[in-house]
């Protein structure tokens, strides 16, 4: 294992963390929401974090029902692919079916913001 790699996937990992935890703290408001009075796929997102360190399971699951399943998802995927970069192994993403689970995502995302924003789907709202 190769330190400098090591120390480049620490030193990476701490910085998402320190980038969640501002957004957490200083709560920016939505951009998409304040512009263009349409919910995104992200909001609700800073509420649901903090109904989960309330230990609020089903309100946090409320407020983000996608985000609520793709974060901790994300968050393995960021680990794994981290592990591997500081291994020296290949990193995932180069690989077909890593491309396609991830434009997954990203037609799922695409559909939820546009359900969350359709009459009759309130419950999707944030």
């Amino acid at each position: 294992m190769d330190k400098k790699r090591v120390c480049k996937t620490a030193a990476l990992l701490c910085g998402l963390a320190l980038c969640g935890a501002a957004v957490y703290l200083l709560r920016p408001p939505c951009l998409i929401l304040q512009h263009t009075g349409l919910y995104c796929a992200g909001c609700g997102t800073q509420r649901m974090i903090t109904a989960l360190l309330q230990g609020d399971i089903p309100r946090a699951f409320s407020h983000n029902p996608f985000m609520f399943l793709a974060l901790p998802l994300g968050a393995i995927y960021a680990l794994w692919e981290g592990w591997r970069y500081g291994f020296g192994k290949p990193p995932l993403y180069k690989r077909k079916g890593t491309r396609l689970a991830l434009l997954g995502v990203l037609l799922l995302a695409a559909a939820f913001t546009l359900l969350r924003n359709l009459p009759g789907f309130s419950l999707l709202g944030p």
